[in-house]
């Protein structure tokens, strides 16, 4: 057995590029959650050596939603990473209302390396706590892709050395003239923070954790050093 976690695609879309390799005797298990999705391997015929080069493959061709190769969760992979790159996040978090800091210290150990989570929900917050610009408010809104930047900028201060942001709308009424689903994650340090916009689909909590999803999986790719192949 081999495992791959993968995030960003639905259940549908990793069946369908599996598709080849199931038909070639390759076994698969898939558990999908908005999302995070953990793939599990097998050969009917036991080889070992030809499900590691399977495995090989796949990875490959996934390697733009891949995450983990050892069975590891976001949150787990996120801590890992933050230890072995010496680094210490702070989380400033509007539409997942603190469901990514959670996520994070629910990881054993995380003390070591989480300084703080901020809900700033009200865009006064964002102002007040993020040290977002007013006029950045006042001219894109608190859903945008500048105002999301600016979350991480102003967390980027004292103990802090990496952070990561989340705005948008989840629903079920539009805000601010902007539809539900989008969504604006930003994550980074020093003078490299990129913004990632999406435009997902379901209800208010479906939006909410797969918002909390690809933050943590942003933050995993940022820290592996392959946020620039996205």
């Amino acid at each position: 057995m081999s495992v791959l976690r993968l995030c960003g695609l639905t259940k549908s879309e990793i069946e369908s590029g599996l598709q080849k390799y199931v038909e070639r005797g390759l076994g698969v298990t898939i558990e999908e959650r908005f999302l995070d999705a953990r793939v599990e391997f097998s050969i009917y015929d036991g080889s070992q050596n030809r499900l590691a080069m399977t495995t090989s493959y796949i990875a490959n061709e996934f390697k733009d939603y891949l995450y983990s190769t050892t069975d590891e969760s976001l949150e787990q992979m996120c801590l890992k990473l933050l230890k072995h790159n010496n680094l210490v996040l702070s989380t400033a978090e509007s539409l997942t209302g603190g469901m990514v800091s959670s996520r994070i210290t629910s990881v054993p150990g995380a003390s070591e390396s989480f300084f703080e989570g901020i809900v700033c929900y009200d865009s006064l917050a964002k102002v007040v706590r993020c040290r977002v610009s007013r006029q950045t408010i006042e001219r894109v809104g608190a859903v945008s892709k500048q105002t999301a930047y600016e979350m991480v900028r102003g967390l980027l201060v004292g103990k802090t050395t990496i952070a990561l942001s989340t705005t948008g709308v989840a629903g079920p009424s539009p805000s601010e003239g902007k539809k539900v689903g989008l969504v604006y994650i930003g994550v980074g340090r020093d003078n490299f923070i990129p913004v990632f916009e999406h435009n997902f689909t379901g209800d208010r909590q479906e939006i909410r954790e797969k918002t909390t999803n690809m933050a943590l999986f942003y933050l995993v790719r940022y820290l592996q050093g392959n946020i620039l192949l996205l």
